[in-house]
């Protein structure tokens, strides 16, 4: 039995990163290619866990080419809100171009070649990609610690990052990474919702930061669903929607799901709240046996769920829904606060999922395409950061004295015998997150009923955790984690007093021009909440893009 008091596995690093997924790699491949000791440290195992481990890697992968960069960096400038900042889309662009075709390299294929016509960049399938990786990360001789979730933060008497501590819960024994600097890629917070993928982001790094003094951006657009295949996790499946017809029970087509380029999940929701919806493959051109093998290529784990259920989609309706998939398609995470990918404690940087991707996307992303570029660039900056600052505190980087941060769902903050039960928490949230017309659809009087129940289940965290197995003392963090976003979620829509991106105000439902700025949150007993400017005046459309659209 695991006593968390109790020495296991202590180990000393330049660079720790905590996370699985790509933009976890790519930060320890950058850390790890710069020179320094890297430490990697994953909630499952490197290369199979996580949201992309199950999904395809299309990203915006463009040439320095203007036009074709201007159609990235607009592609989704609107629907973001206005929020998004064209100098980090510049950047993001530079690195994932550069870097992106190594995985070829890596892997052994021949890299892709880039005819200057743009368009997306698909690459190799998730697993294939993640087990190249994997296999990079050994050849530059990284640590890593599978099976292996960290629970909470090292900080030394300044205040800033060392490190974190964790379980192997293979070996029943903690981890202890003493570092010079920290990369949190740990993912995003998607409550358990079993989108595919997603059932170990949970918000843990997200959690983690605060305890240590840091600080969130964008979590009122935390509330994005996703289609889903009704009694299945498959939430992959974008390519085919442009192709596909909508309708309710009564057989009526359901207008305006999928327009645009763009789902309309909001459309969806309203018709789900009346009913279940169905989905047919029968536009015009899907009797073509060519669009069809190109569909069956773009997303096999669609296909996969049709196919054992003997379904041919393309002459059969099929049942949809939506799943919850918070902020892993959302944009709200941990604040960046520099060019290096740093958080507003020092020694902590910030990636992927877990990082708020409002800097490219604004108040809106959901496609692949735009995240898994952020992932890549993210990663390969925040690894560089993390290096920079672990070498500017020169031999004494591991001389530090460090005390963890880590408080609820680790120990009991108030004084009791009382101990809480994980499972049962998660469910009390999820029936405020859950619900389109609570998390989706808000009102003020909406969010401060959900509010108040969080308030409670908040106070009934503070009690003892349940640690009875490994496995109790990972669910009881998450447990808290995932409260504690909610709170940030919800805390950060009712600030937001109108409809922007995927926060949708029904008391306020037209985009207010007065409040283009982001919102900084944090705090853990007593939230609190700050407008910050957005460095970058709302950038006009180039003339070369309206004229595309009207040629």
């Amino acid at each position: 039995m695991i006593k968390l008091n109790e020495s296991g596995l202590e180990l000393n690093t330049d660079v720790l990163v905590v996370g699985g997924g790509p933009a976890a790699a790519w930060a320890a491949i950058a850390a790890a290619e710069a020179g320094v000791k890297v430490v990697i440290a994953d909630k499952g195992y490197l290369g199979t866990s996580g949201a992309f481990a199950a999904a395809t890697s299309g990203a915006k992968i463009v040439p320095p080419i203007k036009e074709l960069r201007d159609r990235a960096k607009f592609e989704r400038y609107a629907l973001g809100g206005y929020l998004s900042q064209h100098a980090w889309w510049d950047r993001i662009l530079d690195v994932s171009f550069e870097r992106a075709p190594k995985i070829y390299e890596w892997g052994g294929y021949e890299s892709p070649k880039f005819d200057g016509k743009g368009g997306g960049y698909h690459g190799l399938q998730g697993p294939d990609t993640m087990k190249i990786m994997r296999k990079r990360l050994v050849d530059l001789g990284v640590t890593i610690l599978d099976h292996s979730p960290a629970l909470e933060l090292l900080v030394d008497d300044g205040g800033a990052v060392a490190g974190a501590r964790g379980i192997r819960r293979q070996q029943d024994k903690t981890w202890t990474v003493k570092a010079g600097a920290t990369v949190l890629a740990s993912g995003g917070c998607a409550w358990l919702s079993k989108s595919m993928g997603c059932n170990n982001n949970t918000g843990d790094g997200l959690l983690m930061t605060v305890e240590a003094g840091g600080e969130l951006s964008g979590m009122e657009f935390s509330s994005h669903y996703h289609q889903t295949t009704a009694n299945s996790s498959c939430t992959k499946g974008g390519p085919n929607y442009p192709y596909a017809n909508f309708y309710d029970e009564a057989g009526n087509e359901i207008e305006g799901c999928f327009k645009g380029g763009h789902a309309h999940t909001s459309v969806m929701a309203k018709a789900l709240l009346k009913g279940k919806v169905f989905v047919q493959l029968n536009k015009p051109g899907t009797e073509n046996l060519d669009v069809q093998r190109r569909l069956r290529m773009a997303q096999p784990n669609f296909w996969a769920v049709y196919d054992k259920q003997g379904i041919d989609p393309f002459k059969e309706k099929f049942e949809l829904t939506l799943s919850l998939e918070g902020t892993v398609r959302g944009t709200g995470g941990i604040r960046i606060v520099d060019e290096d990918c740093g958080t507003t404690v020092p020694g902590l940087y910030a990636a992927g999922d877990a990082a708020t991707r409002q800097l490219h996307c604004g108040a809106f992303t959901g496609g692949a395409g735009p995240n898994m570029s952020w992932a890549i660039a993210s990663g390969h900056i925040s690894g560089l950061g993390a290096t920079k600052y672990a070498r500017s505190l020169g031999k004494h980087v591991n001389t530090r004295t460090v005390r963890g941060v880590g408080g609820a769902g680790l120990k009991a903050t108030v004084e009791t015998t009382e101990t809480f039960k994980p499972n049962e928490i998660v469910k009390a949230i999820q029936e405020e997150v859950f619900p389109y017309d609570k998390f989706m659809f808000r009102t003020e009087e909406g969010i401060l009923n959900s509010l108040a129940k969080l308030e409670k289940l908040w106070k009934a965290v503070q009690v003892n955790p349940d640690q009875s197995t490994p496995q109790m003392i990972q669910r009881s963090r998450e447990a808290v984690a995932m409260l504690a976003a909610a709170r940030w979620s919800y805390f950060a829509g009712l600030e937001r007093k109108e409809t922007r991106g995927i926060q949708r105000r029904l008391d306020y439902p037209k985009m207010d021009p007065n409040q283009r700025h982001y919102l900084s949150i944090g705090g853990l007993d007593k939230m609190w909440i700050r407008p910050e400017p957005i460095p970058e005046e709302v950038v006009p459309e180039p003339a070369h893009l309206k004229e595309a659209v009207h040629a």
